[in-house]
Parts: C-alpha cells; sequence; structure tokens
C-alpha cells in the first residue's frame, strides 16, 4: 500500500458515469487489489503502471476523509458514483476506514448515492447508509461458478458472500442492483437467471466485455479475452442468457444500467 494525498475527493463525473447521468464520482483508492483480470480500469489514465501489475497495488487518499468533511456541501442533492476506478471496499478498507468516513461526511449533505462494489464489507456501514434517502447499492456478480470466479476475478470475494451481502443489504430497506458486468461463463445459465429473477433486485445489469474497438478508454486486455475463449463461452451464450433474463423483466445492458438513485 501507498499513502497519498489528494487534492479533491469529489471529482467531476466523465465518460460514461456523466453519461449515465451523476454529476461526480468519489475514488478513495486508486489502483485494486481484486486483480480482476478484465478490469476496464486498468486501461484508464488514472493507472500508469504496467497493465501486468493490475492487481498487485493500490493507493490510499489518506487524506479523504478530510477532503470529504470540507466539500461534501458541494454535492448537496447531486448524483455521485461511489467508485468508478477501484473499489470503495477493498479489504483494506476494513482497518483505513476512508470509504466509511466519506459516507459520514456525506450524510448532512444528501447526496443521490450510487456504491458499485464486489465487497461483502459494504454491509459493515448500513448504519451510515441507511441514512441517505437516495441511494442504492449495486453488487457484481458476474457469474454462478467458483472456479471461474477465482480465473477471472483470482482475489476477489467469493459469490456466495456476495449474495449474503446483497440480501442484507436489501433487508436494510436500501435499493440495490446486481450487476452481471462483464457476464462471465456460467455452469447453469437457466439456474443463475432464476436465481437473479426470485432476488428480483431494483436494477439488474448485464454486460458483455468492453470493447473500445482499438481507442483510448476502457477495454478488456488480451489476456482475460484470451482466457474467455478458452472456456468456451461465446456471444452466443450471453446472448441467449440476457434473452431470458429480459423475457422475465427489465434488464439494462451496458452503461445504460448505471444511473443515479431513483432515476430509470
Amino acid at each position: 500500500m501507498e499513502q497519498i494525498s489528494a487534492r479533491s475527493i469529489f471529482s467531476p463525473a466523465t465518460g460514461f458515469i456523466k453519461r449515465g447521468g451523476f454529476d461526480w464520482s468519489c475514488n478513495p483508492y486508486l489502483g485494486c487489489t481484486f486483480g480482476c483480470r478484465y478490469c476496464y480500469a486498468m486501461f484508464l489514465p488514472q493507472n500508469r503502471r504496467p497493465k501486468e501489475e493490475w492487481g498487485r497495488w493500490f493507493q490510499a487518499k489518506i487524506n479523504a476523509v478530510e477532503l470529504a468533511k470540507k466539500q461534501a456541501r458541494k454535492i448537496a442533492g447531486e448524483a455521485v458514483y461511489l467508485s468508478s476506478v477501484t473499489d470503495p471496499y477493498l479489504p483494506a478498507e476494513r482497518s483505513l476506514e476512508l470509504t466509511r468516513g466519506i459516507l459520514d461526511a456525506m450524510i448532512a449533505h444528501q447526496p443521490r448515492l450510487l456504491v458499485q462494489t464486489r465487497g461483502p464489507l459494504v454491509v459493515r456501514d448500513l448504519d451510515l447508509l441507511k441514512r441517505l434517502r437516495a441511494v442504492r447499492v449495486n453488487i457484481s456478480i458476474p457469474t454462478d461458478c467458483e472456479e471461474v470466479r477465482k480465473v477471472f476475478e483470482p482475489k476477489a470475494p467469493p459469490l456466495e458472500k456476495r449474495w449474503e451481502a446483497i440480501a442484507k443489504v436489501r433487508a436494510a430497506g436500501i435499493a440495490v442492483g446486481v450487476c452481471v458486468t462483464p457476464m462471465l461463463p456460467l455452469a447453469d445459465s437457466e439456474s443463475f437467471v432464476k436465481r437473479v429473477i426470485a432476488f428480483d433486485p431494483e436494477v439488474l445489469v448485464t454486460q458483455d466485455f468492453h470493447d473500445s474497438g482499438g481507442g483510448f478508454g476502457a477495454d478488456t486486455g488480451a489476456a482475460a479475452r484470451l482466457l474467455l475463449k478458452e472456456s468456451g463461452w461465446s456471444d452466443a451464450d450471453y446472448k441467449k442468457c440476457v434473452n431470458a433474463l429480459s423475457r422475465r423483466r427489465k434488464v439494462f445492458e451496458g452503461e445504460a444500467g448505471f444511473f443515479p438513485p431513483f432515476i430509470s
């Protein structure tokens, strides 16, 4: 871990975050230790390290809470995306509590907050999240298979821990989103579809691998694409699963699914 001092903790939204209706993004950390092989963030300008090192480093904005206390007034009533280039609930957050401190600073100003994570640690902060009037917690659950998860997300939390977390968030009265993003190979797509439908999240998002078409920006690396090809999972498999979900409920595909709470 490297500690850094930031100049601001709330940044004007750009790219698909802005197009989705957000005013601000908030990233307590840079980098990520979950090591997802497909992560688009390794291609963004904030990542100045070799892509091969993705998942082996992170930087903590050690003054994040102090900044949030000073700057939270400007996000009052506005839409905030937490987080766009990292996960706000990395394992280090358990002791550093940067995300928790930022949430606490937000309460007096009541932004419309989307929390995007794959970290079950989010349940620790339910006491604070319940005090926000417009909040949704999106949790990434891209597959039903732990073996697949270990290949593509080698250091990310187990899938069942994520299902348990999202159930606890909902039980606390907070809106939830299930993000099958990107959809990874499924062991039993029919059962997976049934489970998602039965859970009935407020928002359901699906997405295939990012493809910048050779341009600059969010993308999926060649190594992840090779792993997907070797798995035998195809575009047809993805479309079949999305169609099965779409027949039974509203599905947002790709960037269209990331919008602030109480906007549809």
